[in-house]
């Protein structure tokens, strides 16, 4: 019984790792079209077409991480009530009770900045457009932005679920 254990720890770490993987490739990725949809080479070429997929990838590395999340939660929700030793099911109750907020804030945050970021950028590189290009530009990231409040309400609730959970 204690090998399976051990299994489920070492699931935890790989996880982990993944997420962490996760963390930097959203970094990486969502700067470099930041980065990408800024160019412009005097008025013979830009890429500001490029911002509009900012907030588009964030909030799906933002999905993933919140399952990565989840499955390392869900793992220690199953220690917490079925681990042998006891020592491990009071650690697990006590994190479960004591969750860190502060990478969730920080990735979240990251996040909307892109939101706000990604449509600066590109009000500054339409300059005088058009009243219909500007408002299909604030429906597209309000309605991408009112979906990822509805995925952090959903991965929250789902979250809490399992942190009061007392039974399998």
């Amino acid at each position: 019984m204690s090998d399976f254990f051990s299994k489920l720890r070492q699931e935890i770490a790989e996880t982990q790792k993944r997420r962490q993987r996760l963390d930097l490739l959203k970094i990486g990725f969502v700067s470099a079209l930041l980065g990408f949809g800024s160019v412009k080479i005097q008025d013979i070429i830009s890429f500001y077409r490029m911002l509009y997929i900012v907030p588009l990838v964030a909030v799906f590395f933002d999905m993933l991480i919140m399952g990565e999340h989840f499955s390392i939660k869900r793992i220690g929700a199953f220690l917490r009530i079925k681990s042998p030793e006891n020592i491990e099911k009071e650690y697990e109750t006590y994190v479960a009770t004591n969750r860190d907020k502060f990478f969730k804030y920080g990735s979240r945050g990251f996040t909307v900045l892109s939101f706000i970021a990604a449509y600066y950028i590109l009000t500054v590189y339409q300059g005088d457009s058009s009243l219909k290009d500007n408002i299909n530009n604030v429906i597209w990231f309000l309605g991408l932005f009112i979906f990822y409040i509805v995925v952090l309400i959903v991965g929250y609730f789902q979250h809490i679920g399992l942190d009061k959970r007392t039974k399998i």
